[in-house]
């Protein structure tokens, strides 16, 4: 009869609490840091487990190289490592404790993602990858046991231990490493490899949540074969026209056999789903908010974990959300939202979450009448205290207004109705000072940039300072003060 190992009390300056996942080769734990008072997930190997030496050296360097990898990336979508290091016959890594579930769990129940969560996901996770590639690391593994899903919604990568460090050589034991249902076929042969393998591996995702199957099925080397040589049917096809023909293309484009026929990089494979984000909605289409619900006996708010690198028991399907509406939200106290005060601030939400800032602020506006409400609602989707209070900043800053149906409703105390533009504005927004817009932001954000000048100047209504002011809430805290100095030069 096999016995469970005891809890042990401590590993390093760690002490341990519960297990949150068990492997054939080490156990992850939950644990507490005493000097910085925060609890932590901790990966461990027990090198006895491994047998000889090389295994020992090879799993060791693994972790080594997790360490090294991770500390190069500096980005909420990545699982932070805190701490590297061994305590006896363990070797250990000490990381970011995340309260969620992995992608996988959510996938094993037996129904479609909404639109909304498939860009959602994959949105987060190329904006990650996007970093990780500037940084010379590409993650060689990407697949739905290592996407973390938090409470809050946020998508977080975890387990770089066969990451490729573009100026390191630490995990060349084999050139065919990674899981092979998502592998690109450079992985196989060992030819050409470099950050586009993580794109291929983006799209064999994107078309596994999109259809609910995976695009290569069977053994080892029957998926091998697939992956070198043949085409899946599109999602389209798959999911018999469930799915928009507008996937299809970019699925196939992230799915070539060449990489240099796939996205050239994270940000442009990002850029064309974020285009697919903005189109309209189908009128029968649903929106899911992927959030882990607590689990048989649990309260609502009370913190659960799983492994960054271990799967846990499956749990229940999340909760449908009702269908929303495109246009103007309608809250149970029957008055309605401006669309244009939404559409502001959806913008402002989505600098922080992506592309489902549109679903939470529409949703949340179904039960908020009030500014203040409804902005401190959204706000609780973004996990960082800054972000969440730039955001608040930036949205009553602006100003928001409810237009009262049937009858007159008092505005916020805190909230200002948004200028509108005049007939003939002071100062008019030109071409050409878009075109000299849009060539700085793009220095900054890439393809998406044409987007977002779009977007703004269209919101703008002819009125160069309101443009200035939506191109601005459109971008990240980090860029927007360079971004507004450089635009300010133009005159």
């Amino acid at each position: 009869m096999t016995t469970t190992p005891p809890i042990p009390e401590r590993i390093g300056k760690y002490t341990i609490s519960a297990v949150l996942g068990r492997g054939s080769m080490g156990t992850v734990y939950k644990g507490f840091d005493p000097h910085i008072h925060r609890a932590v997930a901790i990966k461990t190997i027990h090198r006895e487990l491994l047998g000889d030496s090389t295994a020992v050296d090879s799993m060791a360097a693994r972790f080594r190289n997790e360490a090294k990898a991770v500390g190069r990336i500096a980005h909420p979508g990545v699982v932070a490592i805190y701490d590297f290091g061994e305590d006896g016959d363990v070797t250990f890594i000490a990381m970011e404790f995340v309260d969620g579930r992995t992608l996988d769990d959510i996938l094993a129940v037996p129904q479609m993602l909404s639109e909304a969560n498939v860009l959602a996901v994959m949105d987060q996770l190329l904006e990650a990858l996007s970093v990780a590639h500037a940084q010379g690391v590409w993650h060689r593994d990407i697949k739905p046991a290592n996407l973390i899903v938090t409470r809050q919604g946020q998508v977080k990568l975890t387990d770089f231990g066969i990451a490729r460090l573009e100026d390191a050589n630490l995990t060349q034991v084999s050139s065919m490493i990674g899981t092979p249902a998502y592998m690109a076929p450079e992985q196989f042969t060992g030819k050409g490899l470099d950050h586009r393998a993580d794109l291929f591996a983006c799209g064999t995702l994107l078309y596994r949540m999109l259809t609910g199957r995976r695009a290569f099925t069977g053994a080892t080397q029957e998926v091998m074969y697939k992956i070198l040589n043949e085409e899946p049917p599109a999602p389209s096809v798959v999911t018999k026209g469930q799915r928009p023909p507008a996937f299809d293309a970019i699925v196939a484009r992230a799915m070539a056999k060449n990489p240099a026929d796939r996205y050239a990089d994270a940000a442009a494979m990002r850029a064309a789903l974020q285009g697919l984000s903005r189109a309209p909605a189908s009128a029968t289409a649903k929106a899911t908010v992927i959030l882990p619900i607590p689990r048989d006996g649990e309260h609502p708010g009370t913190t659960s974990a799983v492994s960054p690198s271990v799967a846990s028991p499956r749990e229940a399907p999340p909760a449908r959300d009702p269908a929303l509406s495109s246009g103007a939200a309608t809250s149970g106290t029957g008055t309605s939202w401006d669309p244009a005060e939404l559409s502001r601030i959806e913008r402002a939400l989505a600098t922080h979450v992506g592309p489902m800032a549109r679903v939470m602020v529409r949703e949340a506006a179904r039960s908020h009448a009030d500014a203040d409400s409804l902005t401190t609602a959204v706000a609780r989707h973004i996990a960082e205290d800054a972000k969440r209070h730039q955001f608040l900043d930036t949205v009553r800053a602006g100003g928001s207004h409810i237009t009262p149906i049937p009858s007159p409703s008092p505005m916020s105390s805190r909230a200002t109705p948004v200028p509108q533009p005049t007939a003939a504005p002071a100062d008019p927004l030109t071409d050409a000072f878009k075109s000299q817009a849009l060539a700085i932001v793009t220095r900054k954000m890439g393809p998406i940039a044409r987007v977002m000048v779009k977007r703004a100047g269209d919101a703008a209504g002819g009125d160069r300072a309101r443009f200035i002011q939506l191109l601005l809430e459109a971008l990240p805290e980090a860029d927007r003060w360079v971004v507004q100095g450089e635009i300010n030069k133009l005159g």
